[in-house]
């Protein structure tokens, strides 16, 4: 069972919608910025300390911009949270604010036959 925070109450709902919650997948771990500046420091920050890749893009519909870290892996409670904090951490030095994480479902029929 999962735990009951925002992580664990979103791997249940995945979970009840059919998601393969043990397949890994890119997960995006998105941090907001009032300017491309500190987004920019802030991927190559997390690219260096954390070794995940990052892409900077204007945040939609106003002017601060936004930095995606993406990571291959399976949604694990435990890895997500543990991630979420490092990133949260090296966001707050540089100014951003962690704004949570999104990843394609996979189902338990992959489509693989």
């Amino acid at each position: 069972m999962h735990s009951t925070d925002t992580n664990g109450e979103l791997l249940r709902l995945m979970q009840e919608q059919g998601d393969d919650l043990s397949a890994p997948r890119d997960i995006d771990f998105y941090v907001i910025f009032e300017s491309r500046a500190q987004a920019d420091a802030f991927a190559l920050a997390a690219s260096t300390a954390l070794g995940l890749p990052a892409q900077v893009t204007p945040y939609e519909k106003t002017d601060k911009w936004q930095t995606a870290l993406t990571r291959h892996m399976p949604p694990e409670h435990a890895l997500l949270n543990s991630l979420e904090q490092q990133i949260s951490g090296l966001a707050r030095q540089h100014g951003g604010e962690a704004d949570g994480w999104g990843c394609p479902p996979v189902s338990g029929d992959s489509g693989l036959r």
